[in-house]
């Protein structure tokens, strides 16, 4: 997700055991997992929620819809050309 490797990820706790000291890195380190996983859930259930909005439309539906409305509109056509035709 945010493309760290191992040896990022080694410096960046090196550098919080130093900053924090070992008696208070596993309370900091667990307080940050569990933020971390409530963010992780939010933007999960963002993504799904988004994934449902966008789900793929049924296009032969969409198609067969389309090829009735356009026989519709040609038979509308073709009887106003008819009537059209016999007035003269």
């Amino acid at each position: 997700m945010f493309d760290i490797g191992f040896w990022e990820l080694f410096l960046i706790l090196l550098l919080m055991l130093f900053v924090l000291g070992p008696e208070r890195l596993p309370e900091v380190a667990g307080y940050m997992g569990k933020w971390f996983g409530k963010i992780q859930r939010h933007f999960s259930s963002i993504k799904d929620s988004i994934d449902q909005e966008t789900e793929p439309l049924d296009i032969n539906k969409i198609i067969k819809e389309q090829d009735s409305q356009m026989d519709r509109i040609k038979d509308e056509i073709k009887n106003r050309k008819d009537d059209k035709d016999s007035t003269s």
